[in-house]
């Protein structure tokens, strides 16, 4: 536990460059004896200001951090672990502890594919990552995104409901569940994938965390695949750190009359693979022994999945969400039919829709929709 909160002690509780952190990690061989080195002096690399930090040896904030990710019923991997990713190791710049919530797989041995895209997502995106994330899912490969509305959350729902294992990196503290919309996809890879971030607990979803978080993806995923973005999509930023760090990158190709939505169409002409379906990806892994052999707790995971649909809070819903659900408390309704009630356009409450669907929450009957609970 000391070895932890030594680790703590210089990479939460000190503001140091983590590229200084590294150097000093290789240069002193061991966190301990980072900690207890009395004399930084000679240290050309480091300022006076990250000097008299290190002078500082009060573990007082390691200790509160190991208390909350305590009470969080979480766990803490630091880099030096031998269980951390040898995968995230090789990336230029990875991250040094890690906070996670559930279990996370064996990173090295698994298949692990990223999926991406816009938090705009269109019906057509939507359906297009809920399918192939499902394919995937079933022949054994653990998906990596986050938990952002649109593409991350479409990807993580249909893994979950597929009975495979899903990894969120999330850009704030795991005490902190952003967006709160998907409080319940939140619980759902705590139980049934996991949950990680860099960031310490009390950390905000500020801007500048998540595009240090799309390196993570790009650096736990042998390929990441985004299906749908604009051209200045953070999507994007985890595809260019993918090919910097010897990643595949697949794309699925858009409609040029999409102009809002050519983020993909770029992708490929950078040299992303283009793909036309999920066995396009998995033809590029040959080598991986464990793909297309469905995991063995499927049915158990889903029977609990389909029981606890029956439980959701309608409250943790946005409100127009919630006001698609109680409308259909009164029976079927179309898609035209809600829009004007709503008055909201078509293809938003579509995208609505299909994201409740992908929840349980409804059911799609022909060219209907009922309340599923």
């Amino acid at each position: 536990m000391e070895h932890i909160l030594y680790w703590l002690w210089l990479v939460a509780g000190k503001r140091i460059r983590r590229t200084k952190i590294l150097k000093l990690f290789c240069d002193f061989e061991s966190v301990e004896n980072i900690y207890l080195s009395k004399n930084f002096h000679n240290i050309k690399y480091l300022t006076e200001h990250e000097k008299l930090q290190l002078a500082d040896k009060s573990l007082d904030k390691a200790e509160r951090i190991l208390e909350t990710i305590a009470r969080l019923n979480a766990k803490i991997l630091v880099y030096d672990d031998k269980n951390y990713p040898q995968l995230l190791k090789n990336i230029s710049n990875p991250p040094l502890v890690l906070y996670i919530q559930g279990k996370v797989p064996e990173l090295d041995e698994v298949l692990t594919i990223g999926i991406v895209g816009t938090r705009k997502a269109t019906e057509h995106g939507m359906l297009v990552t809920d399918r192939i994330s499902r394919y995937l899912a079933k022949s054994g490969v653990v998906t990596i995104g986050g938990i952002a509305e649109g593409i991350d959350a479409a990807g993580a729902w249909a893994t979950i409901e597929e009975g495979g294992i899903a990894v969120a990196v999330i850009g704030n503290g795991l005490d902190i569940v952003y967006p709160p919309v998907n409080a319940e996809l939140y619980r759902r890879l705590a139980e049934y994938g996991c949950i990680m971030t860099e960031y310490p607990p009390g950390s905000p979803p500020i801007h500048t965390h998540f595009p240090a978080r799309n390196r993570i993806i790009a650096g736990i995923s042998r390929g990441v695949l985004v299906t749908e973005a604009p051209q200045k999509s953070g999507a994007l930023i985890t595809a260019r750190l993918a090919m910097e760090n010897n990643r595949d990158v697949f794309a699925i190709p858009r409609d040029i009359s999409k102009s809002g939505y050519l983020g993909t169409n770029i992708l490929i002409q950078q040299g992303a693979k283009l793909i036309n379906n999920p066995q396009d990806i998995l033809c590029e892994y040959p080598y991986f022994k464990k793909i297309h052999q469905v995991h063995k707790e499927l049915p158990k995971r889903q029977e609990a999945y389909n029981q606890s649909v029956n439980q959701i809070n309608l409250d943790g819903l946005e409100d127009s969400d919630r006001t698609i659900a109680k409308l259909l408390l009164s029976g079927e309704r179309q898609v035209d039919e809600l829009a004007r009630e709503l008055k909201l356009p078509v293809s938003e409450v579509s995208v609505r829709l299909t994201m409740l669907e992908m929840k349980g929450i409804v059911k799609k009957l022909g060219n209907q929709y009922k309340l599923k609970l």
